[in-house]
Order: structure tokens, then sequence, then C-alpha cells
């Protein structure tokens, strides 16, 4: 039974085939893991809900028209499926490609473009995964409507000539199952990766085509694990230009502390879940040293997919106060930001105020079980990392800063995708 894992002992006992174990890996793990009031939206069986039925119409309806409305059409040029990040979508039309949203993902300013049976199966399968038990996942009957979505997938990709598929992940259903169409014709895949990641490994090679990250570090780290270079690609970030300040705010005086959210299914590359009561002892270990320094009033931010009023249970409301500003103002608002791995520091710098990282760990792995990577591991000189109470108390004391030069490092200038014609036939 080793490695005690539920999922690959379902794929080795023949419940699942090696490709639709890789199809449905996050979303059965969802099921399994993705539970609890820590989280915003929990992933558990809740049964049919009436009370969205209205939008949930309007939703089908407005896809509907979009995709009746090209499904006839002659589109000219070469084109691109893509549901990326930001605004990779008006990039890519800038160096001149037609560029439209999958019908399985919904889109307010971007046209659709798919099939009334793509859209009919894929909605029936996403039913499937919020309001169906694990197992009936893993029926006969679940598993043949995949093979017919994936075969009407396939059929429309040729039929409609698709060039290229852009995608924000390779691990959920209808992306993982949409680079492995590509894959099968010949139609190169590309992700366009979201911010810094957590971790790095070589499963990302055996997926997609080619990786666009958004600097030359990410891009090192990745090349370290033993990806091949040849398939990793620097975009930069359509929204940051470069920087070019030289000090960053950095006063007690409105002190944003980001909490330290879980994963709600096991990483791709290994079987990892953590202690959802660490969450809190990363607040309480932050307070400890924020009192210690006399401050005795911080706002708390969690991460999105995470329940504030959860947080509110166990926390000191005198101390912590829930920040629910739009990010952007949030940061701009803040006079330091305190906080574990995540892409909000590089926004923090972009707006001109310092952030701590604060990663309470032994050995490199932290307190949600997962291994520290650069530049969140303190291997970057430029960045101070605080693995311990001590570290970080010696830091907020001496307010020592991070080197915003860093930031040009993990965001390269401009934004260039142009490497994009020479890879697309």
């Amino acid at each position: 039974m080793e490695p005690f894992y539920l999922l690959d002992y379902l794929k080795n006992n023949s419940y699942l085939n090696q490709s639709r174990y890789d199809n449905l890996r996050y979303e059965l793990d969802n099921q399994l893991h993705y539970y609890g009031d820590h989280y915003r939206d929990p992933h558990e069986f809740l049964g049919n809900k009436n009370g969205n039925l209205i939008r949930k119409y309007i939703r089908y309806l407005f896809i509907l028209y979009k995709i009746i409305r090209n499904r006839k059409s002659l589109v000219e040029g070469d084109i691109i499926l893509s549901n990326a990040y930001f605004t990779l979508n008006n990039e890519l039309e800038k160096i001149g490609y037609n560029v439209f949203c999958p019908s399985w993902k919904m889109s307010q300013d971007r046209n659709v473009l798919g099939d009334l049976d793509i859209f009919y199966l894929s909605e029936k399968i996403k039913s499937k995964f919020k309001h169906s038990h694990f197992n009936d996942l893993l029926t006969e009957s679940f598993l043949s409507e995949v093979d017919r979505f994936e075969e009407k997938m396939t059929l429309f990709f040729q039929k409609r000539k698709i060039k290229s598929l852009f995608v924000p992940n390779d691990i959920s259903f209808f992306e993982n199952l949409s680079i492995q169409v590509c894959k099968q014709l010949d139609i190169p895949s590309f992700i366009f990766l979201h911010g810094l990641p957590g971790r790095y490994n070589k499963i990302d090679e055996n997926r997609s085509d080619y990786l666009i990250v958004w600097g030359e570090k990410i891009k090192e780290n990745y090349i370290k694990t033993g990806m091949n270079p040849n398939k990793i690609f620097v975009s930069g970030h359509p929204y940051y230009k470069k920087l070019e300040l030289h000090k960053l705010k950095y006063s007690f005086g409105n002190v944003l502390v980001l909490t330290k959210s879980i994963v709600g299914a096991h990483h791709s590359d290994g079987v990892i879940l953590g202690d959802r009561a660490n969450l809190i002892l990363y607040l309480y270990s932050v307070e400890k040293i924020l009192k210690s320094l006399g401050i005795n009033c911080v706002r708390f931010r969690p991460h999105p997919s995470e329940n504030e009023n959860w947080y509110l249970k166990f926390i000191n409301k005198d101390f912590y106060k829930f920040d629910n500003e739009n990010l952007q103002k949030s940061i701009q608002n803040s006079s330091l930001i305190i906080g574990p791995t995540s892409t909000v520091f590089l926004e923090s710098l972009y707006y001109g105020v310092n952030y701590v990282v604060y990663e309470p760990s032994i050995n490199n792995i932290e307190i949600t079980n997962c291994q520290l990577v650069s530049p969140f591991d303190g291997t970057d000189p430029k960045i101070p990392v605080a693995k311990t109470e001590d570290e970080l108390e010696y830091i907020l004391k001496n307010k020592i800063l991070v080197d915003p030069t860093c930031f040009n490092d993990y965001i390269s200038t401009p934004f260039d995708l142009s490497f994009v014609k020479k890879l697309i036939k």
C-alpha cells in the first residue's frame, strides 16, 4: 500500500488508467481534503442549491449566446484558446492572433469559442465535481462521460484548426485534459504561470510543451530542478514596470499581516498536507513578537481561498483587525507587511512597502509541511527571511530591509511575448 496515498492505490489497482488518473487527481483530492470552515468555499457534498439558479441560468444564456454567435463564423487568422490570467489574451492579440476563451470557462470580456455539445458536457462534468460523492467520480458512467468529452474536444480542436492553447495551470481537470488533447494533435500548449511558485519540480515538464514565467530568477529555479531550459520562457508581467525605488516604506504605524494558508489538495509531485491549527499558531507567533516591540494592533488579511470568520474564532480580535480592502489599496495603505511565501511579496515591493518574510521552519520544512523554496528559503541575499521568532524579532527591531532591486530579478521588463511566434506553427 505504500506510499499510503489513496489515489495511487486506485491507479495501481486498475480503478483509473494513467491518463485519467492525471486528469482527475486534483478534483478527487479536493473531494477528500478541501473541506472545513477555514476555507471560504469548502469542497464538500452540499447537494444542489436553488439559491444560485437564476445566476446560473443567466451565465448559461450568456455563454450560449457567445458560442452560437461564433459557431458558424469563419474566423480569420490563427486561433488560440486561452483562459490564462491577467491581460495575456490582449497581448496575444497584439502580436496577431485571434484569441478565444474555451466554453468550459466563463469570460465576461472575451469571445467564447466552443460547441454546444462540449458546453453541455463540460457543465455536466462540473456539476458532478461540485455535487457528487467521491465514488460517483469513479463509476463507469462518469468515466465514459469524460471519454466522450475528450473525443468531442479532440474533434473540435481539429475542426476549428486551433493553433495553440494557453492555460493558467496544468492540474485542474479541464486544463489538464485540454493539454493532453493538444499533445495528441501536436498543438503547442503553454502554461502562463501565476506569480512566485511555492514549489518547483520537473512534473511541469511532463504536461504542457512550454512554461512561461515572469522573471529570470524563476526560470533559474526551474532549471535547478532539472527542467529543460528550452521549455521555459520569460515574459515579464503585463501590469508591472521596472522598479526603480531606492528605499521601501518601513514603520510600525499600519502593519498588515498575511495569513499562512494551507493547501487543499496534495501537490502534484508528492503527498503533502498540513495541520490547519498551525495557521492559527502562525498568527499567535507574529502577535507575540509584535507585542514585544510595543505594537498593540495590526490588520490581518487571509488568502482569498480562506474564511476570515474562522480565524476570528481563534485569534485576538483586539489585536487583529480584519482587512477587506482592495489588495492594491491595502498594500499602499500599509507601512509594513509581514507574511509567508506569497506573490504579494512582489506587489508589496512594487508599491514601495517593505515585506518581512516570516516562515517558521525546521530544516527548511515550514509549518504546513512544505519545503521552502527560493526566494523564501533565505538563499537570496537580497531578501531577509525569518525562520524563527528570534529572527523575526531581530529583523523587525533593526528594520532590516529587502533590497528592492530583487523585484526586477523576478519580474522582467518590458513584457514581451514575441517568442510565441517562433513556437506556434
